[in-house]
């Protein structure tokens, strides 16, 4: 499974019901921006899209309106019913607060109308959405870089699995740490770490790793009941019935735009 798919829980499942197309952002906005995404269904039966979120803000754009979306720190699920399309911007973990300089913390688990933060703003196209951003403006801030580095370090080095490993890599202490990511993240490191370490258990089950213990250790959990314990917390199912629904046909899939 390529980075791109990362988050995508039983994702050939879900290639079945909807079009999930991402696109890269343009070079001045790249610090801000992870990436664009579009999706696009025609069901003729409705689908319950369960969603397990990035830590990140999402500018979502539908025919009847548009919405940012805060951090959702529980499972999030959307039906999907007849044919629709949805064409939207995910942020870089704190990549939103410089457009809307307030505390990310006061987002998160919530769903505000476009308009409240950026007036009349309804694009239909990548390239209109980017300029009504840069008609907006934004704050440059060296602490959302910083963020963002931190982020990266976290997805790439495999080492950090606790908020001590990420604060010796920081130069940080736990209180400022958390009080950075509270304010411009809106989730506490923890919950980020955890996240991530959920989306890579997620993405090799679907590719057919079972050997919880192995992975359990691996991934920086206590042992294998807390793995199952922490996975079952987040995604509704044991990490085993899980896997089978990767193999099956479920009812409804999980993916982390």
């Amino acid at each position: 499974m390529d980075v791109e798919s990362r988050g995508i829980l039983r994702p050939e499942e879900a290639r079945r019901h909807f079009d999930l197309r991402r696109v890269p952002p343009s070079a001045d906005l790249a610090h801000l921006i992870d990436r664009h995404w579009v999706v696009e269904w025609d069901l003729t039966e409705p689908y319950t899209v369960e969603i397990v979120t990035h830590p990140s803000v999402n500018l979502t754009f539908e025919p009847d309106g548009g919405w940012i979306t805060g951090v959702f720190t529980e499972r999030w699920q959307r039906e999907l019913t007849g044919s629709g399309h949805v064409i939207a911007t995910k942020f870089r973990p704190g990549g939103f607060h410089p457009f809307h300089p307030v505390s990310a913390h006061t987002l998160t688990n919530q769903v505000l109308a476009t308009d409240a933060v950026f007036g009349p703003f309804k694009p239909t196209s990548f390239a209109e959405l980017e300029d009504g951003l840069r008609t907006h403006g934004w704050t440059d801030d060296p602490r959302v870089d910083e963020i963002v580095e931190l982020h990266a370090a976290m997805l790439r080095d495999p080492s950090i699995t606790r908020v001590e490993h990420l604060c010796a890599h920081a130069g940080y202490s736990p209180r400022t740490l958390q009080r950075l990511f509270r304010e411009y993240v809106g989730v506490t490191p923890k919950w980020v770490l955890d996240r991530i370490r959920l989306h890579e258990a997620a993405e090799r089950m679907a590719d057919g790793n079972a050997d919880w213990a192995s992975m359990a250790l691996d991934l920086g959990y206590f042992d294998q009941a807390h793995f199952i314990k922490a996975f079952k917390a987040v995604v509704g199912r044991s990490p085993a019935a899980y896997a089978i629904g990767c193999r099956t046909q479920p009812l409804a899939s999980t993916i982390g735009t």
